[in-house]
C-alpha cells in the first residue's frame, strides 16, 4: 500500500475549502509559485530569461537537492539530521587525501561514500539505539565531523585532478550531466519512497511510532537506515560538488543543513515526521536556488537573501496550519 492509499484510508474525512484543496497540493502549490517568482523576474530584470542563467539556477539545486533526498528520508521517520553539512566536507577532504595518495577516481569516490556511512552510521546508533535526541546526537556529530575535516586537511585546500572534475563538466544536449543526474535520482528516489514497502515504512513510523512497533515494523532499523541513507546522498553530493568547484575545501557544505531543511519544510515535510514526498522537497531546493539567483540579478544585498528564504519558511509553515487547522 502507498503513502497515498494510507491516507486516503486512515485520514479522517471532511471538507476542505477550494484554498485548502490547492494548499494541500504542495508540489502544484510549489510550481505555481516558482512560475509566479519567474514571471515577476523576467519582468525586472533580462538577464533572468538568458539560458545561461536557467543553467547555473538548475546547478545551484544540485548538492543542495541530493542532501534534501536523504533530509526528507530522515523527516518523514521523525527525525532531523544537522551533520550534512559537515559530512559534506569530511567526504571532500575524504576525496581530496585518496588523490593526495596516488589513488584514483573510484578510490576517491568509495572514500568520499565511507566516510558519508560512518557519520550516517553513528547518527544512526546514538538515535536509534542510545535513543540520544537526534537534534543533539546530529549536532554533535556535525562538530565532531567538521573538527576532523579541518585536522585531516590542515585547514588548506587540497587539489584534485582533471579526471575527477571532468564529471562536472560533461553535458547531455546542452545540459549539465551533474543536473540530469540530480533530477533522475530525485524522482526515482521519490516513487521508491512512495512505493516501495521498506522505504514506506519511513512514514509508519514517523506517523505513529508506538503503533509501528506494535504492528511489527522494525523501527530502530527504520530510524538507523534512514541515517545511513542521508549521509550516503550527503557523500554523493560532496562528490559532485568538489567535481565542480576543481578542489577540495574544509569549509565545503557550510550552511547545508538550513537551507535543506528550509527546503524539506517549505515542500511539505513535517518536522514532527510522517509526511513529505522528496519531489516536494527539490522544489523547495529550486524555489530557494531561484530567489537567491533573482537577488543576486538585482543587486540586492547578500544579507537580504536569509530575510527572504526565511519570510517563505515561515509561509510555508503557516500554509501547513492552515491547511491542517481542522484536524
Amino acid at each position: 500500500m502507498s503513502t497515498d492509499q494510507a491516507d486516503q484510508a486512515f485520514a479522517p474525512k471532511r471538507k476542505r475549502s477550494l484554498l485548502q484543496t490547492f494548499l494541500f497540493k504542495r508540489e502544484l502549490f510549489l510550481v505555481v509559485i516558482i512560475l509566479a517568482f519567474g514571471g515577476f523576474a523576467s519582468l525586472l530584470t533580462p538577464y533572468f530569461l538568458d539560458m545561461y542563467n536557467f543553467k547555473q539556477v538548475l546547478i545551484a539545486t544540485v548538492v543542495d537537492g541530493i542532501v534534501a533526498i536523504g533530509m526528507t528520508m530522515v523527516l518523514v521517520s521523525g527525525g532531523l539530521d544537522l551533520s550534512v553539512g559537515s559530512i559534506i566536507g569530511l567526504s571532500g577532504i575524504g576525496i581530496g587525501l585518496t588523490f593526495s595518495h596516488g589513488q584514483g577516481v573510484p578510490a576517491a569516490m568509495a572514500a568520499a561514500l565511507a566516510c558519508g556511512l560512518l557519520v550516517g552510521g553513528v547518527n544512526g546508533l546514538l538515535i536509534a539505539v542510545f535513543r540520544i535526541n537526534p537534534i543533539i546526537a546530529t549536532l554533535g556529530m556535525m562538530g565532531i565531523a567538521r573538527s576532523a575535516t579541518f585536522i585531516l586537511s590542515g585547514g588548506y585546500a587540497l587539489a584534485i585532478p582533471n579526471s575527477f572534475s571532468a564529471l562536472a563538466e560533461m553535458e547531455i544536449l546542452g545540459v549539465p550531466s551533474i543536473v540530469i543526474f540530480t533530477l533522475v535520482l530525485v524522482a526515482a528516489m521519490d516513487q521508491l519512497l512512495k512505493r516501495q514497502y521498506h522505504l514506506v515504512q519511513f512514514f509508519y513510523v514517523g506517523g505513529n511510532e508506538e503503533a509501528s512497533f506494535k504492528s511489527g515494523i522494525p523501527v530502530r532499523g527504520v530510524k538507523f537506515a534512514s541515517y545511513i541513507l542521508c549521509g550516503v546522498f550527503s557523500a554523493i553530493a560532496a562528490i559532485l560538488l568538489i567535481s565542480r568547484m576543481g578542489s577540495t575545501f574544509p569549509h565545503s557544505g557550510t550552511g547545508t543543513e538550513m537551507r535543506v531543511v528550509s527546503a524539506c519544510i517549505i515542500g511539505g515535510c513535517s518536522i514532527s515526521g510522517g509526511k513529505g514526498t522528496i519531489i516536494g522537497s527539490y522544489l523547495g531546493v529550486l524555489l530557494l536556488a531561484l530567489i537567491s539567483n533573482i537577488l543576486v540579478l538585482l543587486n540586492v544585498s547578500i544579507n537580504w537573501q536569509g530575510v527572504v528564504s526565511g519570510a517563505v519558511l515561515i509561509l510555508a509553515v503557516l500554509s501547513d496550519v492552515f491547511v491542517n487547522r481542522k484536524r
